[in-house]
């Protein structure tokens, strides 16, 4: 398979790529909306979008704070641990943040499961 074809299958991941392939990076952490604002507010975020279906979506360094405020933040499950409803959150669809390090990163993944 070609690496820039592959998408999604299952959430959660249990491996991040990119256009180059594998990623190099494993799973930390489930995040809070108050552990995630933390790290986007020291800038070591690196977002990445995973919807069942589709490619993963790394989001640029420069469109980041943007993202974050316009997109992330209002679709961010509070408490990824306990259960939580759809239907709550706007357009019908949520994210769960994780936290995930890699060894060729300086910034911290952060993958956005996204629900729907």
């Amino acid at each position: 398979m070609q690496k820039h074809l592959r998408i999604v299958t299952g959430i959660p991941l249990s491996e991040v790529w990119d256009e180059h392939g594998q990623v190099s990076a494993e799973r930390l952490r489930s995040l809070a909306q108050e552990d995630l604002r933390q790290l986007v507010q020291a800038g070591t975020v690196k977002f990445v979008v995973a919807n069942a279906g589709h490619p993963l979506r790394w989001v640029s360094s420069e469109e980041s704070q943007v993202f974050w405020k316009l997109e992330v933040r209002p679709h961010l499950v509070v408490e990824p641990d306990r259960p939580f409803d759809i239907y709550g959150y706007p357009e019908g669809y949520c994210y769960v943040a994780s936290e995930w390090h890699a060894t060729n990163e300086t910034q911290t993944i952060v993958v956005l499961e996204q629900h729907h």
